[in-house]
C-alpha cells in the first residue's frame, strides 16, 4: 500500500472532531443505497406501477378467458294499464305487477376477428416493461446516491486536508513568531505567516459549510425525512485491481442489452401485436351466449309467495362485424408506423448508448492516468515540504519557501483526491449502464 493510501486512511480514521452534532447518523455506501430503496419516492412508485401492471394482466386473462356473467332484475308497477278497444268493448292489457330476472352469459370465440391472445400478450409485455422500469429506476437511484455519497466523502476529505493545512500553518506561525521575537526573522515573515493562517481558516470554514450542504443533499437523495443529520464513512481509494473486461465487450454489452433497449424492444412487440389487432378488425367476431330468464306477471291481491313464475333458457352463437373497412385501414396504418418508429428509436438508442459508453471509458482512463501521476507528485511534494521546514529552521531557506511548499503539498493532495473522485464518478456512470 503506497504512502498516499496510508495517509488518507489515517486522516479518515481520526474523524472530524466537533464538526457535527452528536446526534448524527453515520452511513456507509451500502447502507445509504439500501435506505434509498426503502425511502426514495421514485423507486416506491415504480414498484407500485409494476404491481398495478401485474393486476392488469390478471384482469385481461379474466376478461378474455372467463365467461362474462350479467344478472339483471326489474320490477315494474303498472299504475295505469294500456286500454285496448274491440267492438266497442275496452280491455286492460297487462298486470299490476311484473318481475323479470335474467342471467346472461357470453364468451368470445378466439377466432378470426377476436384477438384474445393478442390482448393477453400486450398486457404481459406491458408488465415486463414495468418490471424493466423498476430496474431502470433502481439503477438511477443507486447512481444518484453513489454520486451524492462520493461528493460528501470528497468534501469530508477536503475538510480534513484543510484542517491539516491550518495546523501546518499554525505550526509554521509558531516557528516564525519565535524566530521573530529572537530577531532572527523579519516582521514581514511573521505577518505573512499570520495572514496565511487566517486565509486557510476562512477556507476551512467554507469547505465545512459545503460539506453540510452535501450531506443534506445526500439525505434528500436517499429520501430520509426525519430531522437527524447524517454523515458518511468510507474512503476515496482507487482500486487498480478492478477488472471490467475489454472496452469492446463493455460497449457491445451496453449498446445491445441495456435496460433502455430492452424496454424499447418490448414496446416494439406491443406495437406489433397492435398491428395484429388492427388487422383482425377487418374480420367478423364470433361469440357464444346464453340466457336464463325468470318472469312473473300478477295483479294485486296475491301475496308474493303465491306469484307464478315461468322460466326460459336460450343459447346460441353470435356474430358482429364492423364493415367500416376504410376506417379500420387507417388504424392498421398507424400501428405499422408505430412499429417502424420503435425500430428507429431502438437503433438511435443503441448508438447513443455506444457513444455514451465510449465517453465514460475515456473518462475512466483519463482519471486513472491522473491518479498515477498525482501519487508520485504527492510523494515528491511531501518530501519537499519536509525539507523546506528543516531548511528554514536552519536558516537556509526563507519563510516564503515554506509557505510555497505547504501550498503546493495541499494542492497536489487535493488534485489526487479529485482524480480519485472523478474515477469513482465515471465508474458509477459505467455501473449504471451495466446495471450493477
Amino acid at each position: 500500500m503506497n504512502k498516499i493510501t496510508v495517509a488518507v486512511i489515517f486522516i479518515l480514521s481520526i474523524g472530524i472532531n466537533s464538526a457535527f452534532a452528536q446526534n448524527v447518523r453515520v452511513l456507509n455506501l451500502s447502507e445509504a443505497i439500501n435506505l434509498a430503496k426503502r425511502n426514495n419516492s421514485d423507486y416506491v412508485l415504480a414498484k407500485l406501477e409494476k404491481m398495478k401492471a401485474d393486476r392488469k394482466v390478471s384482469e385481461v386473462y379474466s376478461e378474455n378467458l372467463i365467461p362474462t356473467l350479467t344478472l339483471n332484475s326489474r320490477y315494474v308497477r303498472n299504475f295505469k294499464k294500456q286500454i285496448l278497444s274491440i267492438s266497442g268493448q275496452t280491455f286492460e292489457i297487462g298486470t299490476d305487477n311484473s318481475i323479470t330476472t335474467t342471467l346472461d352469459v357470453s364468451e368470445p370465440i378466439p377466432f378470426l376477428g377476436t384477438p384474445v391472445f393478442s390482448g393477453i400478450r400486450i398486457a404481459e409485455y406491458y408488465s415486463r416493461i414495468q418490471e424493466e422500469n423498476v430496474t431502470l429506476v433502481e439503477s438511477k437511484v443507486k447512481t444518484d446516491v453513489k454520486k451524492a455519497f462520493y461528493g460528501a466523502l470528497l468534501l469530508k476529505n477536503v475538510v480534513l486536508l484543510n484542517t491539516q493545512s491550518v495546523n501546518n500553518s499554525r505550526e509554521n506561525l509558531r516557528v516564525v513568531e519565535a524566530r521573530y521575537k529572537t530577531g532572527v526573522a523579519l516582521e514581514y515573515d511573521f505577518i505573512r505567516a499570520k495572514v496565511q493562517v487566517q486565509n486557510l481558516e476562512v477556507q476551512l470554514n467554507k469547505t465545512g459549510n459545503d460539506l453540510k450542504i452535501a450531506q443534506k443533499f445526500l439525505k434528500n437523495t436517499i429520501g430520509l425525512k426525519d430531522d437527524q443529520d447524517i454523515d458518511v464513512s468510507g474512503t476515496l481509494i482507487f482500486d487498480s485491481t478492478e477488472v471490467w473486461g475489454t472496452n469492446d465487450e463493455l460497449i457491445r454489452k451496453i449498446s445491445e442489452k441495456n435496460v433502455a433497449v430492452r424496454q424499447l424492444t418490448l414496446n416494439k412487440l406491443i406495437n406489433e401485436q397492435l398491428v395484429d389487432v388492427s388487422y383482425s378488425s377487418y374480420l367478423p367476431k364470433f361469440y357464444l351466449f346464453g340466457q336464463y330468464a325468470l318472469q312473473t306477471n300478477e295483479n294485486d291481491g296475491q301475496s308474493l309467495g303465491a306469484y307464478r313464475f315461468s322460466s326460459a333458457i336460450v343459447a346460441g352463437i353470435g356474430l358482429t362485424w364492423d364493415l367500416n373497412l376504410f376506417r379500420n385501414s387507417y388504424k392498421e396504418d398507424q400501428s405499422i408506423i408505430e412499429v417502424k418508429k420503435s425500430e428507429e428509436l431502438i437503433s438511435k438508442t443503441k448508438e447513443f448508448l455506444k457513444v455514451n459508453a465510449e465517453g465514460i471509458l475515456l473518462r475512466i482512463d483519463e482519471a486513472k492516468s491522473r491518479i498515477r501521476v498525482q501519487e508520485e507528485v504527492v510523494t515528491t511534494a511531501e518530501r519537499g515540504y519536509e525539507l523546506a521546514n528543516i531548511s528554514y529552521k536552519n536558516g537556509v531557506l526563507n519563510q516564503i519557501d515554506v509557505l510555497d511548499s505547504e501550498l503546493a503539498l495541499s494542492q497536489v493532495k487535493l488534485a489526487y483526491l479529485q482524480a480519485v473522485y472523478d474515477y469513482l464518478i465515471a465508474r458509477t456512470d459505467l455501473e449504471n449502464l451495466l446495471e450493477k
